[in-house]
């Protein structure tokens, strides 16, 4: 009897042996995942924002609106479809002011041949 007890105690023994063996295994296998999604996705991420690129006609319109009163510094970005502009979106530091934001709106809007409803203008951070 002892001898069967012995070996069911080992069987349960060995079986959580494997058990655990499995789940560090696995647990081994989700950091390890877990690790290689944070290289790929969150240095991607924080690199994409600082390495944007602009095409020299967003350069110029935020030289010219850097120029204006009350604008500060600038950025602007142009979507453009195939024969027009799409829309347009400018960062600047006095955009807290609405009257900045309507001349920086009808000022892009003469420049770009666009009309101002396509352009939208937000506060940047400082």
């Amino acid at each position: 009897m002892n001898r069967v007890n012995d070996n069911r105690g080992k069987m349960l023994t060995d079986k959580r042996k494997e058990r655990i063996k499995e789940a560090l295994f696995l647990c081994g296998l989700a950091m390890l995942l877990i690790i290689v999604v944070w290289q790929v996705f969150g240095k991607n991420s924080k690199n994409a924002s600082s390495e944007i690129t602009y095409s020299e006609k967003e350069l110029k319109v935020a030289r010219l609106l850097e120029k204006m009163e009350g604008v500060g510094d600038a950025e602007v970005m142009i979507y453009e479809g195939e024969d027009e502009v799409e829309s347009v979106v400018v960062l600047c530091e006095g955009a807290e002011d609405i009257r900045v934001i309507m001349s920086v709106r009808e000022a892009v809007a003469t420049a770009l041949g666009t009309e101002e409803k396509k352009i939208k203008v937000y506060l940047k951070k400082e």
